[in-house]
């Protein structure tokens, strides 16, 4: 049995209210690249990865859940990035998809809880451990009213308040500038992940799960932001190369960097 990544990086670049999404698509990138270098028991071959476009509508994304889940893999991990915005007649947090205006991106979006339901209630859900992790950003109104519960769904990830400028954007995805800016965008939770396992953590096991990984990734993080997980027990396993770079310093003499 396999091991699945899903990337849903959801971006919508047309609308300055949604600049937060740029950058989803390269995020959910990093995190495969992160995950397949250092996965502990999935050699080559043994990592399925389907990047779903980051313009795909909201059915599309659905569907690359929904086909993911019936596939035979003993782990199936669901990267969620791009920005949330509020449902209010359904009260539901919504993914904005490509295309999308203020005043239909509530309906054009991905909803939370399809991918919560896809997850935990397909009929091949049961073969192995679902783990969604979200990498996304929140507009005021979803910020202040969803509560991203995932009853049935392993769930990890960090998410951040998003306030669209006043005016202007500079040409660069990403770099948001203008009066009362927020600079977040989707793609964060990535960041600090590579981070941590190309640094390794002394200290830590030779090998490490989300719950191991999930305090210093917190630590590092700026202030303000909402972090969920992490699961325990998860049978994403990534190689801790602190652990790693000492073995081989004991093997070889080799002395740490500043020692006489």
């Amino acid at each position: 049995m396999v091991v699945e990544l899903v990337l849903l990086g959801a971006e919508c670049p047309e609308e300055r209210a949604f600049a937060g999404s740029i950058g989803a698509a390269a995020g959910g990138g990093l995190f495969a690249q992160v995950v397949t270098g250092a996965m502990f028991d999935a050699g080559a071959g043994r990592c399925q990865v389907t990047a779903v476009p980051p313009d795909a509508d909201a059915n599309m994304l659905l569907t690359a859940v929904k086909e993911a889940v019936e596939r035979d893999s003993r782990l199936l991990v669901v990267y969620l990035g791009g920005q949330f915005t509020w449902d209010v007649r359904r009260r539901r947090p919504v993914l904005v998809t490509a295309g999308s205006g203020r005043d239909n991106a509530h309906g054009r979006g991905l909803a939370w809880d399809w991918v919560v339901s896809a997850l935990a209630h397909g009929a091949g859900a049961a073969r192995g451990e679902s783990l969604l992790v979200v990498d996304a950003v929140v507009g005021a109104e979803a910020w202040a009213s969803a509560s991203f519960d995932a009853v049935g769904v392993r769930l990890w990830g960090r998410l951040q308040p998003y306030a669209p400028p006043r005016w202007g954007r500079s040409g660069t995805p990403g770099a948001v500038t203008g009066v009362g800016a927020v600079t977040a965008t989707a793609g964060g939770f990535s960041a600090l992940l590579d981070q941590a396992v190309r640094e390794g953590l002394p200290g830590q096991p030779a090998v490490l799960d989300p719950a191991a990984l999930h305090s210093t990734l917190e630590a590092r993080d700026t202030p303000g932001s909402r972090w969920l997980g992490p699961p325990a027990a998860s049978r994403l396993l990534l190689r801790n190369r602190a652990v790693l770079r000492g073995v081989l310093r004991e093997t070889t003499g080799e002395q740490p960097y500043g020692s006489d």
